[in-house]
């Protein structure tokens, strides 16, 4: 019966297990966060141009062909006028900005007339929360009133778009 030893895990081979996990850990989870961010971001900015798509469409439903709408010598009034009320604001901040219930920040910034009247509105997709840099969280759509569309406007809004909502890492590390 001397063969008859107990088998156990000691505890040098507990901690090293321990090491071995928390090193491969510490690893992993940054980068799992930032991959998790960056979905994130994407799927919020898909929102945002649907949200925009949405607010255009019901207004051309309540005021007609957008073709046909009167429009105010200022951006934000036209904005306010005819995108706002469709939007599911929580909160006004100024007469060209908007926080709606989930706490995306809308903002008219501009308007051209010729050849098409566009409305240029940025999107903070996810309020004051950082990071607060375009392409990140900060997107630019036009919301074309001539062919009644809403489009991404800006070039890393428009690849965005063009890359299904999704960040390549090119996009992101710019």
């Amino acid at each position: 019966m001397f063969f008859n030893k107990l088998k156990a895990i000691s505890y040098v081979e507990v901690l090293l297990t321990l090491v071995i996990v928390g090193v491969i850990s510490s690893i992993a989870i940054p980068t799992l966060k930032k991959y998790s961010q960056r979905e994130e971001l994407g799927r919020q900015a898909q929102k945002a141009y649907l949200t925009l798509n949405e607010a255009m469409d019901m207004s051309i439903i309540d005021n007609g062909p957008a073709y046909k709408w009167t429009f105010a010598s200022n951006s934000s009034t036209t904005f306010k006028q005819y995108i706002v009320p469709y939007l599911k604001v929580a909160r006004t901040i100024s007469t060209y900005e908007v926080l709606t219930k989930d706490n995306m920040k809308f903002k008219c910034n501009s308007a051209t007339i010729a050849p098409k009247i566009v409305l240029t509105v940025t999107v903070d997709v996810n309020g004051d929360k950082g990071p607060n840099k375009s392409g990140k969280d900060i997107f630019v759509f036009g919301v074309n009133f001539t062919d009644s569309k809403v489009t991404p406007s800006n070039a890393v809004t428009r690849k965005l778009f063009e890359n299904n909502w999704k960040f390549t890492d090119e996009m992101w590390n710019k």
